[in-house]
């Protein structure tokens, strides 16, 4: 029995993991996948390719989260003057903007999920 409640625990844990990662959180309207590759997008000048590397995802799903990105507003893509394949990410004034507001609410809303993962493990 003490098994089953174990593996309850852990199957309770990935859910909130997959929940996290996968859906808007609270007031950001972004998955955390989303707000990675914002970040990363003004921090440094990167294609697809690159922040594909940088998240870990295949291009194809990392293609889909710039497409969304960029049909809200939030990014532009620019294509590279030596090789038309590659494109080019940059934040624009709506991505600033969002990032400013992930930046402030993204800690809270990670502590608390924090907090609930070690409630769940209890």
């Amino acid at each position: 029995m003490a098994e089953q409640d174990d593996l309850n625990k852990l199957m309770a844990i990935y859910e909130m993991i997959t929940h996290c990662y996968n859906q808007p959180l609270a007031s950001l309207t972004l998955n955390l996948p989303q707000c990675q590759l914002l970040g990363y997008v003004a921090v440094e000048h990167l294609s697809v390719a690159q922040v594909a590397d940088k998240l870990g995802f295949s291009a194809t799903r990392t293609s889909n989260l710039v497409v969304s990105l960029c049909r809200r507003g939030y990014l532009s893509q620019h294509v590279a003057d030596d090789d038309r394949r590659r494109r080019y990410l940059a934040l624009t004034a709506r991505g600033q903007a969002q990032l400013q507001v992930i930046q402030h609410q993204l800690p809270a809303t990670l502590r608390q999920t924090l907090r609930d993962l070690q409630a769940a493990a209890e």
